[in-house]
């Protein structure tokens, strides 16, 4: 039978930093949370546990509670850091998940022996569809993720219509249902109202940015270079993962632009310059990458950066401005996120 199909069975533990056990000869032993997990498989493993869920920490949360000073976690190009909020703190929450309910009992009653640990009642979790529940989620009622002034994003199963951006989801590198995401389409569309002369149809404008070039850095699941590309615009797609780069191609060619798209997994040499350049990413990169990003602006051109909180806005345009002659951005926000809009001037 498959896995996912059949019911675990949930313990709630509170831990303290130090829990004391009772070793094999009777006395007292002391041991952190990570020697306590390891006692837990060793002792458990063969009794039907599945797995251990040592707790969860948001960056907000650690940032509220002094364990996160930095509003990232990544640097350009390198693996997040090594922080375990979860262990700095002094009490978590931690589930153990158990194939059966007997199971579970068992090591309940056994666990409520030591002190100052609390146990909870066992739960059952029952299977569910995840894909459904995606499906359902990301359609919301059947209308995908709306973004002014004229896009939705709908999953590829979804009739397209002028305006749709079809995306099949690929390990989180961008579904349109993130703000940042959204503050950068709404940049773009705006972009293309501003364009004279151009077509319309059911209120799209329709090739609006032929004959313009683009460049996305950090495309992700290139979304945003589907959109672009669907308003005319040839689009070069800047990516440092290939698994995002692979998402993204799948991407394109679902919506039928992929001959007007090309991904690279760094900026290319030539000194081109770009109509519109927009980067979603994360602020320490925007930071490093500055004077690039600017040099590739064309006059008159857009320059487009989010993923970026409050916080990083001072920053972006105290490093940004003074590139760019001393101009001011248009700010535009969702939610907690922001998104910082420069003009070339000519």
């Amino acid at each position: 039978m498959n896995s996912s199909q059949v019911s675990t069975f949930r313990l709630s533990l509170q831990l303290p930093g130090r829990i004391s056990l009772v070793s094999h000869e009777g006395a007292a032993v002391e041991i952190d949370r990570d020697t306590f997990y390891q006692w837990l498989w060793h002792t458990w493993i063969e009794k039907g546990l599945l797995g251990v869920h040592e707790g969860t920490l948001l960056t907000e949360e650690a940032a509220a509670q002094g364990l996160e000073t930095e509003s990232w976690t990544v640097d350009a190009g390198e693996a997040p850091r090594q922080r375990d909020w979860v262990g700095k703190q002094g009490e978590v929450s931690t589930d153990l998940y158990f194939s059966t309910l007997a199971q579970a009992q068992e090591a309940a009653l056994e666990l409520r022996n030591i002190p100052h640990v609390t146990v909870s009642e066992v739960e059952e979790q029952k299977p569910r569809d995840w894909d459904a529940e995606w499906k359902a989620s990301f359609l919301n009622a059947g209308a995908g993720v709306e973004i002014p002034p004229f896009w939705r994003v709908v999953p590829p199963w979804v009739d397209a219509k002028a305006g749709f951006i079809k995306i099949n989801p690929g390990a989180g590198f961008g579904t349109g249902t993130h703000e940042a995401t959204q503050l950068c389409l709404q940049a773009i569309g705006e972009v293309a109202l501003t364009q004279e002369g151009r077509s319309r149809v059911e209120g799209w404008p329709a090739d609006a940015l032929r004959g313009m070039t683009a460049l996305d850095f950090g495309s992700g699941s290139g979304i945003l270079s589907v959109g672009l590309a669907q308003l005319g615009a040839r689009v070069n797609a800047v990516e440092i993962d290939p698994l995002a780069i692979d998402n993204a191609m799948e991407n394109a060619q679902i919506n039928h632009v992929q001959s007007q798209i090309q991904f690279f997994r760094e900026v290319p040499a030539d000194p081109t310059q770009y109509q519109v350049v927009v980067a979603n990413i994360l602020r320490p990169v925007l930071i490093q990458f500055a004077q690039l990003l600017v040099d590739r602006v064309a006059p008159g051109g857009e320059l487009i950066l989010s993923g970026l909180i409050d916080t990083d806005v001072e920053l972006i345009r105290a490093t940004y401005s003074p590139l760019l002659g001393g101009i001011r951005p248009r700010v535009t926000e969702r939610a907690e996120w922001r998104a910082v809009i420069f003009t070339k001037q000519r």
